[in-house]
């Protein structure tokens, strides 16, 4: 029995059933025409790899953009009084956002934001925004009226990494973000030359305590 032809290319031998196509195509033409030619279908089973790949590829990209940022202890972008105003204003923006209980905030809806600002703005990729990314589309606007475009972009990306290096563990789902807000919303700040850590169960710590407890 004659193998099956492959609808796209009619070539190949096909073994895999395209849903978007009603017909079976080859591995090669899956591959290599998947979400860029063909307009897959969300349940393909196919897919499912395809969108894992990218998000990898795309983690890789971003960490890669992140060691370009200066932010060790004796060369951080933070130093830089303007780029500290500028994350000061998207910082409070978040703080004032979580303790509202807006968008149901966590560490890495943040992140993942300002993931998709960065990349819709520098490297013009498409995006359906929600209503979270919305409003901080509008804030970077705002900012960048005043502040030159390049120096947002790096800040963006340090945030990020403040991010990453906040959340998660014995910080929780929320590390980032009740930093934030115990260190700089005035609803919640109690000494002002003090920086306080927040764990997930609660407790709370003076940065440079907690630093000795690891």
């Amino acid at each position: 029995m004659a193998k099956a032809k492959c609808g796209y290319c009619g070539k190949r031998a096909a073994k895999r059933f395209c849903p978007t196509l009603d017909k079976l195509i080859c591995s090669v033409c899956c591959g290599e025409n998947r979400l860029k030619n063909i307009d897959c279908d969300k349940g393909c089973r196919y897919l499912d790899n395809e969108l894992y790949q990218q998000k990898v590829r795309k983690e890789k990209e971003l960490n890669l953009l992140l060691e370009n940022v200066p932010h060790s202890e004796h060369n951080d972008i933070f130093k830089n009084n303007v780029a500290a105003s500028i994350a000061y204003n998207f910082e409070l923006f978040f703080a004032d956002t979580y303790i509202n209980g807006q968008f149901n905030l966590t560490d890495n809806k943040v992140k993942e934001t300002l993931t998709v600002l960065y990349y819709v703005v520098f490297k013009e990729q498409e995006s359906v925004p929600d209503a979270f990314l919305t409003e901080v589309a509008k804030l970077y606007n705002k900012l960048r009226a005043e502040y030159e475009e390049e120096l947002i972009g790096q800040v963006i990306l340090r945030i990020i990494i403040s991010i990453k290096k906040m959340t998660g563990g014995r910080f929780g789902a929320y590390g980032y973000l009740n930093y934030l807000k115990n260190n700089l919303h005035p609803s919640y700040i109690e000494d002002p030359d003090t920086h306080i850590m927040e764990l997930k169960d609660g407790r709370k710590y003076n940065y440079a305590d907690l630093n000795m407890l690891k």
